[in-house]
């Protein structure tokens, strides 16, 4: 995966996050990861975990909310095929 594109997904998240932190002194780190297993896509983010504990709520449901805006935002179009919940590990 090029750089830009990368770059271009972390802004997506940071995007996505910027309502769910809005009011805290939160400052997410967005790190895009390669997966183990390359049947798992192209990358990987485990955001949601690390902010999870800070928020006060559930990661997967917080993980679920950043999928649904990710996959709703017009910027994502053509960058992001497919985004899913996975299990930590």
């Amino acid at each position: 995966m090029l750089a830009q594109q990368k770059q271009a997904i972390v802004a997506l998240f940071q995007a996505a996050l910027a309502p769910i932190v809005a009011g805290t002194d939160l400052t997410p780190n967005v790190v895009l990861e390669r997966p183990r297993d390359p049947s798992h896509g192209d990358v990987a983010c485990n955001i949601a975990m690390q902010l999870a504990k800070p928020l006060k709520t559930n990661p997967r449901e917080l993980a679920t909310r950043l999928v649904a805006a990710l996959l709703t935002d017009p910027q994502a179009a053509g960058l992001v095929e497919a985004a899913e919940v996975a299990g930590p590990g």
